[in-house]
């Protein structure tokens, strides 16, 4: 059965990391909703790396990613976020 979205994800976290993720996106002139969509958004463009690995099975995972594709691939993925909340 086909499911619509919405866009909205609800996220529940303990109350420091919610302090956290609040500061820094003050600190970026961004909204807590905007940290997060960039955080997604570099998870996806890392999507053939497992965020629970360990940084050794990270790199180790990328060996044949050179760097500076792995970091334009993530500049563009926050660019086009950003674009996005621009609207």
């Amino acid at each position: 059965m086909p499911r619509a979205f919405n866009g909205q994800i609800h996220v529940r976290v303990s109350p420091q990391v919610h302090k956290e993720v609040a500061e820094d996106a003050f600190e970026q002139g961004t909204s807590i909703s905007g940290i997060l969509a960039q955080a997604l958004t570099v998870r996806r463009v890392l999507k053939h790396v497992d965020p629970w690995k360990t940084i050794h099975e990270i790199q180790a995972a990328n060996r044949d990613v050179p760097l500076d594709v792995i970091e334009r691939e993530v500049t563009r993925a926050v660019k086009a976020v950003r674009k996005m909340r621009r609207g």
